[in-house]
């Protein structure tokens, strides 16, 4: 259960976090493309002081990785697996929240 709360942790340490390993898993982008991307994502502004800390701390952790010849930022297999994730929790999401007793919701 350690792990599971470590990644809790590691995800929600950063508000920008899920946002940014989302919009990298079609591929890598160029930081201001990343910017407007977890914009929309995020359906607000999204300062630049904010996005370089929380690429960062994802490069720190392994999940992402800057290319500096391209410029771009794109995922680590680590991180491509940690979305991949990330999807199945937003399909669980979808099919019982709403529900307390654990069944899906109707």
């Amino acid at each position: 259960m350690k792990d599971v709360q470590e990644l809790l942790d590691l995800l929600t340490k950063r508000k920008l976090s899920v946002a940014i390993l989302t919009a990298l898993h079609d591929g890598p982008l160029r930081y201001t493309t990343l910017q407007h991307v977890v914009s929309r994502i995020k359906d607000e502004p999204v300062h630049s002081r904010t996005l370089t800390d929380t690429l960062n701390y994802l490069c720190s952790e392994h999940l992402v990785e800057h290319h500096y010849q391209g410029a771009d930022y794109g995922l680590t297999v680590g991180g491509e697996k940690l979305v991949d994730l990330l999807a199945e929790i937003r399909r669980w999401s979808r099919q019982h929240r709403g529900s307390s007793d654990g069944r899906p919701a109707r």
